[in-house]
């Protein structure tokens, strides 16, 4: 695997990798909550990842394109696409408003610190990064993707050597099973379909760019599946972890955390500060992709003003914007992947007729 292949794949992670899935919430709400069966919602989700991030970025190669903008305009309508683009930019906002809540969340429970002065400290942070250049933040990614994946490996290995080692499962993991955190994710296969809708929107809205800047197609295309299948294994680990922690773990705010802090207090530290790095890294991409999005140049007042409406989606806390926030916008991005695979669909077809 080349260097660049590489770095498109620790983009693609990079992208998807921000405050629920760091810190668990996500595993935890699509998949943890539904038992054995989130195991399969996890297989499913690792191979749409895979499949969509090749074809997209297949495509992106194909049809010249360097934005997402143009990506979407190509596969599907000019109402859908500008439909579309809306829908991202928002959901773009809104996923800096789950990182400083993350933060807040994270600082409260790990360091015992106000949840406003993590919430304050991180917006800060992120609107200096936005406003020196975004560069060291995508070059942050190369290095904190691989910490990431080892250290999802091994909360995964320590949670499955605990729940082999348990001959009958407890009571209360039983009834954790039976739950549902969020109604608009019901079941587990619907949870599936959301949690793979807005990470591969999310994921591709960001790799676009770089794709495009690949100069072999076949570069970018396995870049998209080892992008998605690693991502996929970090999800199965941190599933495991937070299995075999039980209910206790489901109460968290960042159940990851919490679950390193019991091996070790250092090591909770460590994973905390790893968390908090990709909360931040995730913030200052969205809020530059939204600036970059409306036309403006990363001034302080522009980003003033959206640091300040994510501030406000921040008070509605961590845990509920991942139930409520997460899924609704899911729901809304099932059309993108519906698009691609309608895209490559038309293309079978027509070779097909041709021959």
């Amino acid at each position: 695997m080349t260097g660049r292949q590489r770095q498109m794949a620790a983009a693609y992670i990079g992208a998807v990798v921000g405050a629920g899935f760091a810190s668990g919430q996500e595993a935890l709400t699509f998949f943890v909550i539904y038992g054995p069966w989130g195991l399969l919602g996890i297989v499913v989700v690792m191979v749409g990842l895979a499949v969509i991030g090749a074809l997209s970025f297949a495509a992106t190669q194909e049809l010249g394109v360097e934005s997402y903008k143009e990506l979407l305009e190509t596969v599907s309508t000019p109402f859908w696409s500008k439909l579309y683009d809306i829908f991202i930019t928002c959901f773009l906002l809104a996923g800096v408003g789950v990182m400083l809540a993350g933060a807040g969340s994270l600082a409260q429970q790990q360091w015992h610190l106000p949840v406003m002065l993590g919430v304050g400290v991180t917006a800060v942070i992120t609107g200096i990064s936005c406003y020196l250049g975004i560069k060291g933040v995508f070059l942050l990614n190369t290095y904190l993707v691989p910490v990431m994946a080892a250290a999802s490996a091994s909360l995964g290995l320590l949670g499955l050597g605990g729940l082999w080692s348990k001959k009958i499962l407890q009571a209360e993991t039983l009834a954790m099973w039976s739950s549902t955190p969020s109604p608009l994710v019901p079941n587990w296969w619907l949870a599936a379909v959301i949690y793979l809708s807005y990470n591969s929107m999310l994921g591709i809205a960001a790799c676009t760019p770089l794709a495009a800047s690949l100069p072999r197609r076949k570069w970018a295309v396995w870049g998209g599946v080892v992008g998605g299948l690693t991502l996929g294994f970090m999800l199965l680990g941190s599933s495991l972890a937070i299995w075999d922690a039980g209910p206790q773990a489901a109460q968290m705010a960042v159940p990851l955390a919490w679950i390193a802090s019991l091996t070790g207090p250092g090591l909770g530290s460590l994973y905390g500060i790893i968390i908090w790095f990709a909360m931040l890294t995730t913030a200052a991409t969205n809020l530059y992709a939204v600036v970059k999005r409306l036309g403006r140049s990363p001034r302080p007042d522009i980003l003033g003003v959206l640091l300040a409406l994510g501030f406000g989606l921040s008070l509605l806390g961590f845990s509920s914007l991942i139930e409520l926030l997460y899924p609704f916008f899911g729901y809304l991005g099932c059309f993108y992947g519906l698009q691609i695979l309608k895209y490559y669909f038309r293309r079978w077809h027509a070779v097909r007729k041709r021959k």
